[in-house]
C-alpha cells in the first residue's frame, strides 16, 4: 500500500498571498492545526501551523489582517512521495515527529496523509502498533496531545491579549453519529485508541478502570498528568477530572436520536497554562478542534459499520 492509497485527496492549501487572519480562519474551519502553504505556481512552499500564528505573529504584535502567510513560510517542508510506501510514510512521521504529511507527485501536492488516515485504512492491531511508533521518539519520550489545550488564531489585535487574561477555558461541542447509542458509547470507552480520531492525541495509558495517565507536548513543552473517571454510566455518560497537573475536567454524554443515531456531546473545562493556550481559548479554537475530533470519531465508527473496536460496560 502506498501513500496515495490512504491520503486525503481534498487537502486544502493556504496561499502565500493570504493574510494570517484568512489562514487562521481556514485552519479553524477545517479543524486542523497545520495546513500546507502553496504558491502561485501550485508548488508547496511550507507548512503553516496554529502555533506559528501565535508565536511568530500574535506574540510579536503583528497585524494578522496585514501580515501575509509568505512571511511565515520558512524552511523546507517535510513531504512524502505519492508512491512511497506506508512504512516509509510512518518512518518519516517518526523521524520528523509530525502527524500530517503533504503528499507530492512530481512537484505538485496531490493530497495529505495523517495518522487518522492511516488508522482508518489499515488493521486495528497494525494501526495501534505503527501509530505508537510514530508517537515514540528514539529515546522513548512518549508524547500526548490533549484535546482542549490547543493553539491558534483567527482574529487580530491587542484585544486578544486582553481576552487571553482569563484563567479558565471551556469547550462545548457535539456531533450526531449514525450508529446506535451502544456502539458509539462502546467505542468511546476505548481510551487508548483516541489517536485514531483525535488529531492532537498521541497516547493514553489506562492504569485501571478509573485512572488514566497522559503525557503531552503543548507549545513545544512536554507535560504529563493523571486523570480519574468519576462517573461512568453505560450508554449515557462518562465524566472525568485531572488529579495532577493543570485543571482539566469534562463530561461526554450519549443521547439516542432514533434507533440508529446518537448525539455525542462533549463539555470540558480547563486551565490554560501559557499565553499561547490562553490566546487559543480566547478565540474559541479548542471548541472548533473538539468539533473536528468528534466528526472524525463519527467517521471512524460509521466506516466500521457501527462495530466498535472494543467495549467496557462497567459503571462508576
Amino acid at each position: 500500500m502506498k501513500a496515495r492509497d490512504v491520503m486525503s485527496k481534498d487537502a486544502e492549501c493556504v496561499s502565500t498571498n493570504d493574510t494570517l487572519e484568512q489562514a487562521a480562519a481556514r485552519l479553524a474551519k477545517a479543524g486542523v492545526g497545520a495546513m500546507p502553504i502553496c504558491g502561485d505556481d501550485d508548488r508547496l512552499k511550507g507548512m503553516l501551523t496554529d502555533r506559528d500564528i501565535v508565536v511568530k505573529a500574535i506574540a510579536r504584535g503583528k497585524d494578522l489582517a496585514r501580515t501575509r502567510v509568505a512571511e511565515l513560510a520558512a524552511g523546507k517542508p517535510v513531504t512524502i512521495g505519492a508512491d512511497d510506501s506506508i512504512r516509509e510514510t510512518l518512518r518519516t512521521m517518526q523521524r520528523e515527529q509530525v502527524r500530517r504529511l503533504p503528499v507530492i507527485d512530481g512537484h505538485r501536492m496531490v493530497g495529505i496523509v495523517s495518522q487518522a488516515d492511516l488508522a482508518r485504512r489499515i488493521s486495528h492491531r497494525r494501526a495501534g502498533r505503527m501509530l505508537a511508533d510514530v508517537s515514540e521518539p528514539q529515546h522513548r519520550r512518549w508524547r500526548l496531545g490533549m484535546l482542549p489545550l490547543l493553539l491558534g488564531g483567527a482574529v487580530i489585535g491587542w484585544l486578544l491579549f486582553r481576552r487571553a487574561g482569563a484563567s479558565n477555558g471551556s469547550v462545548m461541542a457535539d456531533a450526531v453519529v449514525q450508529v446506535p447509542v451502544e456502539a458509539a458509547y462502546n467505542q468511546w470507552t476505548q481510551f487508548e485508541e483516541f489517536p485514531s480520531f483525535m488529531e492532537h492525541v498521541e497516547e493514553v495509558r489506562q492504569i485501571d478502570d478509573t485512572h488514566l495517565h497522559w503525557r503531552a507536548r503543548i507549545g513545544g513543552k512536554e507535560r504529563q498528568w493523571d486523570a480519574r473517571i468519576d462517573e461512568q454510566q453505560p450508554n449515557k455518560k462518562i465524566a472525568w477530572r485531572s488529579t495532577s497537573g493543570a485543571r482539566n475536567e469534562g463530561t461526554v454524554m450519549f443521547e439516542p436520536v432514533g434507533a440508529n443515531a446518537t448525539r455525542v456531546k462533549l463539555e470540558m473545562a480547563f486551565e490554560p497554562e501559557s499565553i499561547g493556550e490562553r490566546i487559543g481559548s480566547a478565540i474559541g479554537l479548542p471548541a472548533r478542534q473538539a468539533k473536528a475530533d468528534l466528526d472524525r470519531f463519527r467517521h471512524l465508527i460509521e466506516q466500521r459499520g457501527g462495530q466498535p473496536t472494543g467495549a467496557w460496560r462497567g459503571s462508576v
